[in-house]
């Protein structure tokens, strides 16, 4: 009996996708001529029963089909994801992009992981790639970057959230050096309802959490609607008075301007940041850098 070949395999579950043999034939590097001829040679191998029924227009999985395709695309899924860890470990990790929206928070643990992943894996490199402050988990999603780190509470049901970084990051207000708000020893939510302030749109859960859409005594809180494109653009707009900025102790330590003061926000519960990745999308190289952060963060749990 003529062996099965794993490229004729993966043809059938490509097809069986597709259910057209050009774009199947397309996205393995085929002709259509070819994908047919292949397609032939797995079913006669398989003792001549019929996997797809064709017309001129519909191309359709008979019941064979349909069995073969559930029971084998676990199989195969499998089989791709320990051949890539198998070549993961023979020629190293690589480079892992991981996305930062700034580098205030979670930075001892992290500089500590880079270091030990870096010098316990020959070419391993974590590349630090800035993510858009209107658009955090865009890379992620667009798969520009491997992990990113986030700010909590986060609750996407695609993305899945790893070890901590930091915790219980304190809140505060960043306000004008001249801003009503700047000579407080400490500040309520109940006076952001008095001052256009700015809150992150692109994920709600974070932007009810560093600002309340409501006060304590029930007033609305009106998001400024400037639009902000960066940091620096951030900055220059509270040392303006132009909007008062909630956020954590760490990005106001530093990002610490001459022309801004930093209050205390006293009813406000403290924040933590996590790494963060796509679920659903297998990386081997990716997972060992988390099991790194997870080794460092067991060492030193009070950082």
């Amino acid at each position: 009996m003529a062996e099965i070949e794993l490229r004729e395999l993966r043809l059938f579950l490509v097809l069986a996708e597709e259910l057209h043999f050009g774009r199947a034939a397309e996205r393995l590097g085929l002709t259509t001529s070819r994908a047919s001829q292949t397609l032939r040679a797995l079913e006669r191998k398989l003792g001549g029963r019929r996997l797809f029924e064709r017309t001129s227009r519909v191309v359709t999985l008979t019941a064979a089909g349909q069995a073969l395709r559930d029971e084998l695309a676990p199989v195969v899924t499998g089989l791709d994801t320990t051949l890539t860890r198998a070549r993961t470990r023979a020629a190293g990790p690589g480079t892992i992009r991981l996305g930062v929206l700034n580098a205030a928070s979670g930075t001892l643990v992290l500089n500590a992981a880079i270091t030990l992943f870096e010098e316990a894996h020959e070419g391993a490199a974590v590349r630090l790639v800035a993510t858009p402050l209107n658009d955090r988990l865009g890379p992620l999603r667009r798969r520009e970057v491997d992990l990113s780190v986030t700010r909590l509470p986060l609750d996407q049901p695609d993305i899945v959230i790893g070890p901590l970084l930091s915790k219980d990051d304190r809140r505060v207000v960043m306000v004008a050096g001249d801003h009503p708000l700047a000579g407080r020893r400490e500040v309520s939510v109940e006076d952001f309802a008095d001052y256009p302030v700015r809150r992150p749109a692109d994920v709600p859960e974070l932007a009810e959490a560093a600002c309340p859409s409501y006060t304590p005594s029930g007033r609305a809180i009106v998001p400024s609607d400037i639009e902000v494109n960066d940091v620096s653009e951030l900055l220059l707009l509270i040392a303006q008075g132009r909007l008062v900025h909630p956020t954590v102790a760490p990005f106001a330590e530093h990002f610490r301007h001459p022309g801004i003061a930093i209050v205390p926000v006293r009813d406000l519960p403290p924040s933590s940041t996590a790494l963060a990745w796509l679920d659903g999308y297998e990386h081997p190289a990716r997972d060992l850098f988390v099991a790194t952060v997870e080794l460092v963060v067991a060492a030193h749990p009070r950082t």
